[in-house]
């Protein structure tokens, strides 16, 4: 099994992606470390607000090893610019820029001992435009940009940094739209469906496995061909 004794930490391990990429590194062997609000369905439960630094601290101060940081968590909000209350933009930086970085550079020190890998969760709106998502789509697009530079800064230190760029995934994030504005999302995807936590799960385990170990500073897209234009004949 690809994670026997490697130890993984995931971010938002209680639901959508962050649970199926957790389940599923647990089941190719790896110790999971599962960090989110609300309590997630592993031994090593523990409950974070990622965008607490001396939360971060205390969750992961006591690994003793770690070889893989997946951050998963995130939030969203659909408002335009000047509809965003600041509130609502903050909420949105603060989970998923601001807690990405924290447990990164928490995991750092671990990660150092035998080198390894980060993985962050950005998104397929991070390069292809998609009205009324101001924030949710700065913070992935910020995301993005993290990967990068992190990826240069500790290449050396044999840490691998990537990105995930999903298209639309059925998580509980989109669990209360509608049926009308669920077709429309799918009709965006040119394999004509919305994503499921399970197919971005394998993608996920790849970049975190010796099997990526020349793979560093990508943004993956796993999509269903979003990225690649839509559907419609104008």
């Amino acid at each position: 099994m690809r994670f026997s004794g490697k130890h993984v930490v995931v971010t938002g391990a209680a639901s959508g992606l962050g649970l199926a990429i957790a389940q599923a590194a647990q089941t190719e062997g790896a110790v999971i470390t599962a960090i989110d609000r609300v309590a997630a369905p592993f031994d090593n439960s523990r409950i974070c607000d990622i965008a607490d630094e001396d939360q971060v601290r205390r969750a992961l101060s006591s690994l003793s090893r770690i070889d893989a940081v997946v951050n998963s968590a995130g939030i969203a909000r659909r408002a335009k610019v000047d509809e965003t209350d600041m509130a609502d933009f903050d909420a949105v930086m603060n989970v998923n820029v601001r807690g990405a970085f924290l447990v990164s550079k928490h995991a750092l020190p671990h990660l150092r001992s035998y080198g390894g890998s980060i993985l962050h969760l950005s998104s397929g709106v991070a390069t292809t435009g998609v009205r009324n998502r101001a924030a949710y789509t700065a913070s992935k697009g910020a995301i993005l940009s993290l990967t990068r530079n992190m990826a240069l800064d500790y290449a050396a230190d044999k840490i691998r940094v990537n990105c995930l760029c999903p298209g639309f995934v059925n998580t509980p994030l989109l669990a209360s739209i509608s049926p009308e504005r669920r077709a429309k999302l799918a009709a965006l995807h040119p394999l004509g469906r919305m994503g499921e936590a399970e197919d971005i799960a394998p993608m996920a385990l790849f970049l975190i496995s010796d099997q990526a170990s020349w793979i560093t500073g990508q943004a993956i897209a796993v999509d269903g061909g979003f990225n690649i234009g839509h559907m419609d004949d104008v």
